[in-house]
């Protein structure tokens, strides 16, 4: 699977936003298994399968369906495609959960993302109480 970087990103995001599992296929299936997972003001998940407990985590936490993924900016360098965008969490029934901007940088090596890094304010992510 020896694919263009940014190929391989358009796909992930795509599919995140596929519902139906398609937030857990996209992880199996674009992702290393050592991939790390940093998002800003949150906790890091390192290895596949800690990334697919924190993506269950947000789909039990949230009702979440899918991560619709709107696209602003995108540049590659090299093996890393940086991303402006605005994701879209949706339940099943299409109710849009929250909606908000962010930057990210993946790094793709050898058709699979080895790193996923996601800069926001992740105050709309936490308990009313928290933020």
């Amino acid at each position: 699977m020896n694919q263009n970087p940014e190929t391989v990103v358009r796909a992930f995001f795509a599919q995140l936003g596929s519902g139906k599992g398609g937030l857990i296929s996209a992880c199996e299936t674009y992702m290393a298994d050592d991939c790390v997972w940093d998002n800003s003001g949150l906790p890091s998940a390192n290895g596949k399968a800690a990334i697919l407990g924190m993506m269950r985590s947000f789909m039990d936490g949230y009702a979440l369906d899918a991560l619709k993924v709107d696209l602003v900016t995108i540049a590659v360098s090299g093996d890393v495609v940086l991303t402006e965008r605005v994701d879209h969490m949706d339940t099943a029934d299409g109710t849009r959960l929250l909606s908000f901007p962010l930057a990210g940088a993946l790094t793709v090596r050898n058709g699979k993302i080895v790193r996923w890094s996601d800069y926001f304010d992740p105050r709309p992510l936490l308990p009313a109480s928290a933020s």
